[in-house]
């Protein structure tokens, strides 16, 4: 189950990942063949997208909100 440090933790690697996305495809400019790492940028773009969403998915989940209603006080 979420608990508050869980859904904190979520957020920070989700954006931590998209930061990693945008760097890498900044970087992937400046090399002749970009291909392999805009491959990780989408990679790391789409994983951002990813844990977001299955963070909302648990976050919905029935038992979940009387533990983050803990997460207000």
């Amino acid at each position: 189950m979420l608990n508050c440090q869980g859904l904190r933790l979520a957020v920070f690697l989700s954006a931590f990942l998209l930061l990693a996305s945008l760097t890498l495809e900044f970087a992937a400019r400046l090399f002749s063949f970009p291909a392999p790492i805009m491959g990780l940028a989408l990679f790391a773009g789409l994983a951002a997208v990813a844990v977001l969403a299955i963070t909302l998915v648990v976050a919905l989940l029935p038992g979940s909100a009387q533990r983050l209603s803990e997460c207000r006080k």
